[in-house]
């Protein structure tokens, strides 16, 4: 046989291999495709069914995969192989690139399982994480706020985190931390500017992620509102809202915070001491006691020399006793006029009434009358 044929031959055979080859790959390829297509919809299927990931951290040989902010397809790559889940980072962005996961991976906590195909990993990696929801009622110190986040699951150095809160140097890109008022007996520097809200936590974040979570949304709802613009018309700073806005949360219902706020305010201007139960029952809390319905005269003796004792001390204690919600800051920047509360600059006092509310009094004589009442009355039922 001449080489001429066996030349040819040759060629045709290698061309017969090649499409052999290529349709065996092409079998094989749509095969894995079908698989894929299968695979995933019963995992979106499942997803859908939980409303969250299937893999969680309670499932057997669960994998906790924290992918960090801004993470590449390689640097993923690389923390499954670390996590063995993976056994080739190269196929692993191959096939991201391929299926389409390339810059759609999500930022936080996952649970992975080494039984799950990449494609499945990939696919889970794309929805955001299980995050920890936790509501923060309005009214909560930071530190009833500390500990409900504790209490929810967050994994928090409590020391680190007070000392951020006692010092906010890693905050001051926040122009309101900018603009707290410093006081050698004002611990808790943010408190005040922890917005209460529902927030999404991810397992993972550090001290200062959570504490800017709180931040951003404080900010966000300063500046929407023309809260800063009025303070200023009122010749007041946010720091001085805020800090009265906590004694007024403290004080009543949303409904009557606006009245709340106009007492207080008459007072200061009028130069009189705010005389708040609640700046007594912040002290309490701060040393750990349970507050107290009626202030007691123990109470106001042995916390007679600090300045948010304001029985004792004239004006605006250092800062705020609470992190007040938006009823109470609005109280007191659209406090209670002539117009939606008659004679309303003539009151100067209120007490509570023991069923949730308060009564008010313009005098001095009044406020005795009604406390004397509603004292003997609550002691009656």
């Amino acid at each position: 046989m001449s080489s001429k044929i066996i030349k040819t031959i040759i060629i045709f055979a290698s061309i017969a291999f090649l499409i052999l080859v290529a349709f065996v790959g092409f079998i094989n390829g749509f095969e894995y495709v079908k698989a894929q297509n299968q695979r995933l919809t019963n995992l979106q299927q499942r997803f859908e069914e939980k409303g969250s990931s299937p893999i969680t951290e309670f499932t057997p040989g669960a994998v906790e995969v924290t992918i960090p902010r801004a993470a590449t397809s390689d640097d993923i790559a690389n923390i499954l192989k670390e996590k063995n889940l993976i056994g080739s980072p190269f196929s692993f962005k191959m096939l991201s690139k391929f299926n389409g996961f390339d810059g759609k991976y999500q930022a936080g906590t996952h649970y992975l399982t080494p039984e799950l195909s990449y494609d499945e990993m990939m696919y889970l990696l794309t929805h955001q994480p299980e995050a920890i929801v936790i509501t923060i009622p309005e009214g909560y110190t930071y530190k009833q706020m500390q500990q409900r986040l504790i209490d929810s699951g967050l994994n928090i150095d409590v020391e680190y985190m007070d000392e951020l809160v006692k010092r906010p140097n890693a905050f001051i890109d926040y122009p309101f931390v900018r603009n707290i008022q410093v006081h050698e007996q004002r611990t808790w520097m943010l408190q005040g500017y922890l917005w209460p809200d529902t927030y999404r936590f991810d397992p993972s974040m550090d001290e200062i992620d959570i504490l800017r979570i709180f931040l951003n949304n404080t900010y966000n709802k300063l500046t929407t509102g023309n809260y800063e613009e009025r303070a200023a018309e009122m010749g007041l700073s946010m720091d001085q809202v805020l800090t009265l806005a906590s004694i007024v949360q403290s004080e009543g219902t949303s409904t009557e915070m606006y009245k709340i706020g106009r007492v207080f305010l008459n007072r200061l201007a009028a130069g009189m001491k705010l005389e708040s139960c609640a700046t007594i029952n912040y002290l309490r809390l701060e040393n750990n006691e349970k507050p107290v319905f009626w202030v007691q005269q123990t109470d106001l003796d042995r916390f007679q020399y600090n300045p948010y004792n304001t029985y004792a001390y004239d004006g605006l204690p250092p800062g705020p006793i609470n992190n007040p919600g938006l009823a109470a800051i609005e109280g007191v920047l659209w406090p209670a006029t002539e117009r939606t509360w008659p004679d309303a600059l003539e009151y100067y006092y209120f007490c509570a009434d023991g069923k949730g509310n308060n009564v008010f009094a313009k005098s001095y004589e009044e406020q005795l009358e009604n406390i004397e009442f509603y004292r003997s009355k609550n002691e009656e039922d």
